[in-house]
């Protein structure tokens, strides 16, 4: 089976956003513009249609241990919130904050990368690595991202039109919104990367899970902490309150 274009864009998209930040932010510049540069290659060589489905879930594997990795070093350890666009940001973050609880959500914008405000709110704002597959499904459809059926639809998108999943449901309960993603040729990418990558599926999600996660929080158009992450089987679950 061949994938489709999505993959070399998560790929390249990846890449190019961790080689601005080491590049900007940080001292390792020799590592940013070697990730800029895989990047680049990435999203004007390689052609996708070629590409064998283990060596597309390879890649989509590798762009989760940078991630990891960065967030490790700056010792974030909380659980990611998804920022749906407001007055402040333009396009959705996942704001992971450094401690283990969020005592409150700070203004973000968006060439914010380190959040260092007062009162508790320091952690780190990224751009969802989810957001190429998003971005796709989205633009396959014609819907007003308004409601839950909004960002049913475009999972849907996600999960028949790009097989990112075999299944998903949404549902809500005891103020809670409980999403299940149902891993179909993936199954065995997500198993790895929970092992490798500890941690990740509550902080920023995989880009699989990311997408979703994105498809929710812009179709209600309010924040969404993650509260609770569980993996049984093929079944990812998340649990997910609104911050008002």
């Amino acid at each position: 089976m061949k994938i489709s274009k999505i993959t070399s864009k998560i790929a390249g998209a990846v890449f190019i956003g961790i080689g601005v930040y080491l590049i900007v932010f940080t001292e390792f510049r020799n590592a940013g513009f070697g990730a800029l540069f895989i990047g680049i290659l990435t999203l004007l060589i390689i052609n996708p249609e070629t590409v064998e489905d283990k060596v597309a879930t390879a890649e989509l594997e590798s762009n989760v241990k940078p991630m990891h990795d960065l967030l490790s070093d700056l010792n974030v350890m909380g659980k990611g919130v998804m920022v749906a666009p407001n007055n402040n940001l333009k396009n959705t973050r996942v704001f992971v904050p450094a401690g283990k609880e969020l005592r409150a959500l700070p203004d973000l914008y968006d060439e914010m990368v380190i959040v260092a405000g007062g009162a508790g709110r320091l952690g780190v704002s990224l751009v969802p690595p989810g957001k190429p597959i998003y971005d796709e499904a989205l633009s396959r459809l014609d819907t007003t991202m308004s409601d839950i059926e909004g960002a049913r639809e475009v999972m849907g998108m996600l999960s028949h039109g790009l097989d990112m999943a075999k299944s998903f449901s949404v549902r809500e309960e005891d103020d809670l919104l409980k999403l299940r993603i149902t891993h179909g040729r993936y199954d065995d990418y997500c198993a790895r990367v929970m092992e490798r990558s500890e941690g990740i599926c509550e902080k920023t999600a995989c880009p699989i899970c990311s997408s979703y996660l994105m498809a929710l929080t812009e179709s209600i158009g309010s924040p969404l902490a993650i509260k609770e992450f569980e993996k049984e089987g093929k079944h990812v679950k998340y649990d997910l309150e609104v911050l008002e």
